[in-house]
């Protein structure tokens, strides 16, 4: 796992922008836009943007490929993004929630042994 995750905290204000943010990519492309050009039609602050559009991609290979049992080429097919975008963007994603389990464990067992298996 790398450890050059950035995780962000969200002020209410940013919340809000976040989630309709969200929004407006998945109508723009619900509307034919593909994902970046759907990404494109949001405005706002860059550094949010950037969380925004890798968040909504994770949601995105998680509701497709994970819950819908699409095959990740086809996802970048669908997406019009490249196939090594959609990988990268799959891996980190998976390392997010191992990343999260361990700190869920660690807080729910306090005292118990965290093995390296």
């Amino acid at each position: 796992m790398s450890d050059n995750h950035e995780y962000k905290e969200y002020t209410p204000e940013e919340s809000k922008i976040y989630n309709e943010a969200m929004t407006k990519i998945r109508d723009g492309m619900k509307n034919g836009l593909n994902f970046n050009e759907a990404c494109g039609v949001v405005d706002m602050d860059a550094g949010l943007k950037k969380f925004v559009v890798d968040d909504t991609l994770k949601v995105m290979i998680a509701e497709m490929h994970y819950a819908g049992g699409m095959p990740l080429p086809q996802i970048a097919e669908a997406l019009k993004v490249p196939l090594k975008v959609i990988d990268a963007a799959n891996m980190e994603m998976l390392e997010d929630v191992g990343i999260t389990a361990a700190e869920v464990y660690r807080t729910s067992n306090s005292g118990s042994p965290m093995g390296t298996a």
